[in-house]
């Protein structure tokens, strides 16, 4: 009886210890994790925005139009799951579109996210081996550029699997 009794003490006591420790290391999945832009979809959030935020901030020549200096943009993780769901789609299947091989546009992958968008654009690229480079050759590119540029659109994400990378704009 008394080994039962401290058989059913530690148990309590280990549980005890487990529910604890559990709650402490709970976070609110609702806060701003700056961090977590560094990691998310393969690519470092953090860089990528202050890549884009410093050409529209500063203006920039795409093609043969000079743009004015705008806004800065956001992250936003619900954008970025959407460009890294692309890329990863692109990637799996061997092809390189803003139609999806499903037949979806930027905008159908958006709200399969839940992204209630306004408006939205899209770049897409290949081969690019890092964040810089993958700015610079979308700023290089008209169409890509006039994205970056573009005062409508308010957040951002990229994601990247392999050698594709994504990045979808959007405004609510």
């Amino acid at each position: 009886m008394n080994f039962q009794k401290i058989k059913l003490y530690s148990f309590f006591l280990l549980f005890s210890c487990v529910l604890f420790s559990c709650q402490e290391d709970e976070t609110d999945p609702s806060q701003d994790d700056n961090t977590s832009l560094e990691t998310t979809f393969n690519v470092n959030g953090q860089e990528l925005v202050n890549l884009v935020n410093k050409y529209r901030t500063e203006g920039c020549r795409c093609g043969g139009e000079q743009m004015p200096a705008i806004g800065t943009i956001t992250w936003n993780e619900t954008l970025a799951k959407t460009a890294y769901l692309h890329s990863k789609d692109m990637n799996d299947q061997n092809y390189f579109s803003h139609t999806g091989k499903d037949g979806s546009d930027p905008g159908i992958r958006m709200e399969r996210q839940s992204y209630d968008w306004r408006t939205y654009g899209e770049n897409i690229a290949k081969g690019y081996t890092n964040e810089q480079a993958v700015v610079e050759g979308w700023i290089d590119s008209e169409g890509h550029c006039r994205n970056i540029m573009n005062p409508n659109f308010e957040e951002m994400g990229v994601g990247r699997e392999g050698e594709y990378w994504t990045q979808v704009f959007g405004t609510r």
